[in-house]
């Protein structure tokens, strides 16, 4: 992301309410000559101000000696009554003089570390002097960079402005496009409602045909009984449901069946009377009849054919009868002992009974 305008402005404010971040700034950008050069500067000051300090000190010194020669003039041309004193005062003049030397011999040694200090502090100025050119250096080619970086703040100013049109533009796509999305999904709605409209009138009417289709596939298994369960049994007599009514009532009577299971049974899609194949004894076989054998009719025959079994006293068998049979419904007829018969092709559970 480039570095705006506003975000130096934001640095700007950030330096000035948090001044530690100013001098972690300086030392990033300032090298070390010019971070010291303050404390170099303070220095000097000091140094320039005691030296002015003991000059004032000198001069006050010298003027004082000169006030004493001037005394000792005068006091040379005083009478000669006055030369036993002005010798007493040459004396302490000379002391005062001894005195005087040797203040002037520190002061020169003073001096003496006066130039070299300053001579120290000339080599430090000229230091300071090449830092400043340095800086000014530096300076220079920040404010050129400043320049740069001024000029391409302009440039993404333009291309921000750029795409913000082009944003704005855009969002009025976008817009549109939602205003049309939300009227291709109202017409999606109605569309979704009238196709489950029709696949609920589809449903119906495939029930209405699956229920018909299958009375009638009843119709053909007991009309042609004789032929769809010949491989089962032979001399095959349908029951009637109302000869399988009179032939349940003893049952019932005597308490073997009960209503309820008298009226399943009178359910069962297809009865009849035969000798089977295998053996001539006859038995009674219940069919159930379904376009698609599923695993619900496998139940339903066989729990007819063992209530017809307990009601008759005599040998039953189970059957399906359909179309086709689905894969769970054949495993669990051939674990149950029904035969299944598709298109009048007959498939016995064991193949051995085939």
């Amino acid at each position: 992301m480039a570095f705006t305008v506003r975000d130096f402005h934001d640095l700007v404010g950030l330096l000035r309410d948090n001044p530690e971040w100013q001098v972690e700034l300086r030392h990033l950008l300032l090298t070390e000559e010019l971070l010291t050069l303050p404390a170099l500067v303070r220095q000097l000051v000091e140094v320039q101000q005691r030296a002015e300090e003991r000059l004032g000190r000198l001069e006050a010194a010298v003027e004082q000696l000169s006030t004493a020669v001037q005394q000792l003039a005068a006091a040379q041309q005083q009478t000669e009554e006055r030369l036993e004193r002005l010798e007493a005062a040459v004396e302490r003049l000379a002391a005062a003089q001894q005195r005087t030397e040797e203040q002037l011999e520190q002061l020169a040694t003073a001096q003496q570390q006066t130039e070299e200090r300053l001579e120290r502090l000339e080599a430090a100025v000229e230091r300071l002097a090449a830092a400043q050119q340095r800086t000014e250096e530096r300076l220079e080619q920040l404010a050129a960079a400043q320049q740069q970086t001024e000029e391409r703040l302009e440039r993404l100013e333009a291309a921000v402005e750029r795409l913000a049109a082009a944003q704005q533009r855009t969002e009025e796509r976008l817009e549109q496009l939602a205003a049309a999305q939300q009227q291709t999904e109202q017409r999606l709605e109605r569309l979704e409602a009238a196709v489950e409209s029709l696949a609920e009138r589809v449903g119906h009417l495939v029930d209405e045909v699956g229920g018909l289709k299958g009375r009638e596939l009843e119709r053909r298994y007991r009309e042609y009984a004789p032929a769809y369960f010949s491989d089962l049994l032979r001399r095959i007599r349908v029951i009637s449901p109302q000869e399988l009514a009179t032939l349940l009532e003893d049952a019932v009577e005597a308490g073997i069946l009960s209503p309820t299971e008298q009226k399943d049974l009178l359910m069962s899609d297809v009865v009849v009377r035969g000798r089977r194949q295998a053996d001539g004894i006859e038995v009674y076989l219940v069919a159930e009849v379904s376009v698609g054998i599923g695993q619900k009719d496998v139940d339903r025959a066989v729990k007819r054919a063992r209530l017809l079994h307990r009601a008759l006293q005599r040998p039953t068998m189970a059957a399906v009868a359909g179309e086709w049979i689905n894969v769970e419904a054949e495993r669990q007829a051939r674990a149950l002992g029904v035969w299944w018969v598709l298109d009048g092709t007959a498939h016995a559970p064991d193949r051995n009974q085939a």
